[in-house]
């Protein structure tokens, strides 16, 4: 009986070739993205299930006494609880906010190699007993026990050491002072740290350092938060209570509110309280968010890719009445109809999976997505097993669309299945439902792909509007803060490579201009600490203007190191003429000797106005830029990165970009994620179009005759084309009535992020609206003309 399931599934999928193409590629490609968006969903929910003791784990929190949670808590919190046993806690530890550092490195041959900003977070050594990190070489006993010890991650020890190498017993030396170092340590740093054990990786997904690879743990920091003198009054950290066995978190706040355990910090009495682990970062993160918006996404893009599937199989069921009304006077009784029901449907179910494995095979390499400072990589082996148990889930709803088909056929007497339903009946009024949502779910990722690239353009053309776009692509951006070069080596550096023939000109600055400001404030009055204006400041070089293109207003550029530019904005704002006035910063006094247009730096939040002060980068310079000739910039690209290689040791890799980049960089949430919502609205849209296709297939197979029929009586290929266009032109424009309202009051909140939003007016949406009407109706035409061309006394010969 199953070899006959089998061979009528395989003659069905034979007979429909482009249908049942259709579906599947619908399906598997729906399945891919759903797979793909519920990965990361899980990866964020499933934050701090690496740790052994998960549940057995709180937090430590401080309440101000306005009711508010503090984010982190003072290291010293920990240090009290301690000194009050409490019958609920087996231990206590806490771990500082992870922040990168360079340390120079001993290497096997004992030279020092700099390793710039690597992720370090500072531990006690409670932190092995509470969160179990699985060492694999050396000792944490050794480690907890020794001053200014280090523990490598595995993947650490491997890119510095190599797989043979011990990295046990090497020293690292700290290139940089850091804030909570004491006041003796130098400004170059030059404490030495020792590496007492190799610890394996910490996991992405947690909520001690979500999404960012942590390079090593440091215990007994001399330089750290722990030993910090003023730490009661800063909340550099997390603090973490591991409870006994059949203790749970609300136990240990109902606890500490019978002690009344209170923490002074900044001369205010705080509540100690606790809370599950991991809660605070569920409800204080924007991770959740994202979660929310990648499962959203996945489930529309399965929708989209199920309704095509099931309005297919939906379809062909009704379309074979006639053969299950034989069926059933032959005596094939309702197993049997569900057994050939349910095997097609499995049958063609299973070739999408395989495509989809198929694609995820072929995909894994690129799996990788980051925003921001933020990275995650797909786990090729753990996607295929996810994908997996959403194949049981499709093949359950199969099995349910089959039962239900049985059920249809069952209750209808076998003279009309023979005969055919009543054509009111007949209109596949479920299909044109679910074709109705798949145009919905189309709308949806269309309108948001359109505004986003739309948003990209205008954020991208503001920032440092004085410049094209392509005079934005032909400067060169970079980085030289680096901790193993001394200044005059780096203004050295610049002088070498602004000697290439094809650099016009170069532009050095202390920060990247789109990753901050030099400094803020000034004082309308030498030593008035109440004459405070808030206003943005950059220490310019005295090409600035020129090399950025903005123009001045009025009076002229800097000519001497006492005067100062403001920009047109604080002149708005401080709604008077600056020329002439002098603004102090703290005790030096600068002239205003000019006015520029705006400086906009900074799309997500209003400018306060800059002003821009003189400095010859003597002392400092962090980044440069260079202006290149047209059509010269990966030239001049490969000529810096040999530079860069020739003067850097091998432990650094030389950064380079143009200021375009930059600029795409710092604007991640629209030109990253234009390209992923691009993806799925193209695969939105075409599989959409593929179910349109789909059904006028259905429907002009089952009503050749009545074509035939109209074309004998004089109808024409404008009629015969209205008569199948109508109802999917209806669905398309009712379902652009739901959508379009809705993506409207997005949009409302969206604009609240930026400064500047594009314009989102009636040509938006009725362009929109063409566009995709366009290409639906060019569809529809297509497969229409096959059928409007056929003869109608071959047809009524066939029936």
């Amino acid at each position: 009986m199953l070899q006959h399931y089998i061979k009528t599934a395989f003659r069905h999928l034979l007979k429909y070739k482009t249908q049942n193409l259709i579906s599947i590629i619908g399906l598997s490609v729906g399945i891919l993205c759903f797979s793909i968006c519920l990965y990361c969903s899980r990866f964020i929910y499933s934050v701090d299930q690496c740790f052994t003791n998960k549940e057995r784990i709180a937090n430590v929190n401080l309440y101000t006494p306005d009711g508010t949670t503090y984010w982190g808590i003072p290291a010293n919190l920990i240090e009290n609880l301690r000194q009050t046993p409490i019958e609920e806690v087996e231990a206590y530890t806490f771990v500082a906010d992870p922040n990168q550092r360079s340390y120079n490195v001993e290497t096997p041959e004992g030279k020092e190699l700099p390793y710039e900003d690597l992720y370090t977070m500072e531990v006690d050594s409670s932190y092995n007993k509470v969160f179990t990190p699985q060492i694999v070489q050396g000792s944490w006993e050794t480690a907890s026990n020794t001053p200014n010890s280090v523990i490598l991650t595995r993947s650490l020890a491997r890119k510095i050491f190599g797989n043979d190498e011990s990295p046990i017993g090497k020293r690292m030396i700290l290139a940089q002072r850091l804030s909570t170092s004491p006041s003796t340590t130098p400004r170059t740093g030059g404490i030495a740290y020792t590496i007492q054990a190799v610890m394996e990786d910490i996991p992405l997904n947690t909520s001690l350092s979500f999404l960012q690879q942590i390079d090593m743990l440091i215990l007994n920091d001399s330089e750290g938060i722990l030993q910090f003198e003023n730490n009661n009054n800063r909340t550099g950290g997390l603090g973490f209570a591991l409870l006994r066995p059949g203790k749970t978190p609300t136990q240990l706040e109902a606890r500490f509110r019978a002690m009344n355990l209170k923490h002074t910090m900044f001369k205010k009495e705080n509540d100690v309280t606790a809370s599950p682990f991991g809660k605070n970062f569920l409800e204080k993160s924007i991770a959740p968010y994202f979660a929310g918006i990648t499962s959203v996404i996945g489930l529309l893009i399965l929708l989209t890719g199920l309704l095509n599937f099931f309005q297919f199989l939906t379809g062909s069921y009704l379309n074979r009445s006639h053969e299950f009304g034989i069926r059933k006077a032959t005596g094939s009784g309702d197993r049997q109809l569900f057994g050939l029901l349910f095997t097609q449907a499995v049958f063609i179910s299973l070739i999408a999976f395989l495509f989809t494995f198929s694609m995820i095979e072929m995909l894994s390499p690129f799996l990788s997505f980051s925003l921001f400072n933020f990275t995650l990589l797909v786990e090729r082996n753990l996607l295929l097993t996810q994908t997996t148990e959403y194949m049981a889930g499709i093949l359950l709803l199969c099995l349910l669309l089959c039962l239900i088909t049985v059920w249809r056929i069952k209750h209808i007497s076998i003279q009309t299945g023979i005969r055919g339903s009543n054509p009111k009946r007949s209109r596949h009024s479920i299909r044109n439902i679910l074709l109705g949502i798949q145009f919905f779910i189309c709308w949806l990722f269309v309108v948001f792909t359109t505004a986003l690239y739309l948003q990209a353009d205008k954020t991208g053309s503001t920032l440092f509007h004085t410049l094209t776009e392509k005079e934005k692509s032909e400067i060169i951006s970079l980085p030289l803060d680096y901790r193993f070069m001394k200044n005059s080596e780096k203004l050295a550096l610049i002088e070498r490579i602004s000697r290439h023939p094809s650099i016009t000109d170069k532009l050095p600055a202390d920060i990247n201009y789109l990753g901050g400001i030099s400094g803020t404030g000034m004082y309308t009055e030498k030593g008035n600490r109440d004459s405070y204006i808030e206003v943005n400041i950059m220490n310019i070089s005295s090409n600035f203007f020129e090399f950025m293109n903005i123009p001045i207003l009025s009076g002229h550029t800097l000519e001497t190191n006492e005067q100062m530019v403001a920009d047109h904005k604080l002149t708005e704002r401080m709604k008077k003429d600056l020329l002439g006035m002098t603004l102090y910063n703290y005790e030096d006094g600068y002239t205003v000797c000019g006015t520029c247009s705006d400086f906009i730096a900074d799309t997500y939040n209003q400018s306060q106005g800059f002003i821009f002060l003189p400095c010859n980068f003597n002392e400092y310079v962090g980044h440069c830029y260079l202006k290149c000739k047209p059509g010269s910039v990966e030239e001049v690209k490969s000529f810096i990165e040999e530079t860069l290689k020739e003067s850097f040791p091998p432990s650094i890799q030389p950064r380079i970009s143009t200021l375009l980049d930059d600029i795409h960089q710092t604007q991640a949430i629209e030109n990253k994620m234009k390209g992923i919502i691009f993806f799925f609205s193209f695969v939105s849209l075409i599989i959409t179009l593929l179910g349109v296709y789909s059904a006028i297939t259905l429907d002009t197979e089952r009503r050749q005759k009545e074509v035939a029929i109209r074309k004998v009586n004089g109808a024409g290929l404008k009629q015969i084309i209205l008569l199948f266009a109508r109802m999917y032109i209806y669905l398309l424009a009712f379902s652009a009535i739901i959508a379009f309202p809705i993506c409207y009051v997005v949009f409302q909140l969206w604009k609240n992020m930026y400064i500047v939003f594009f314009n989102d007016g009636p040509l938006f949406w009725t362009s929109i609206f063409m566009g995709v009407a366009a290409i639906t109706i060019l569809t529809i035409i297509f497969r229409i003309l096959k059928i409007a061309k056929t003869n109608p006394a071959e047809v009524i010969k066939n029936e």
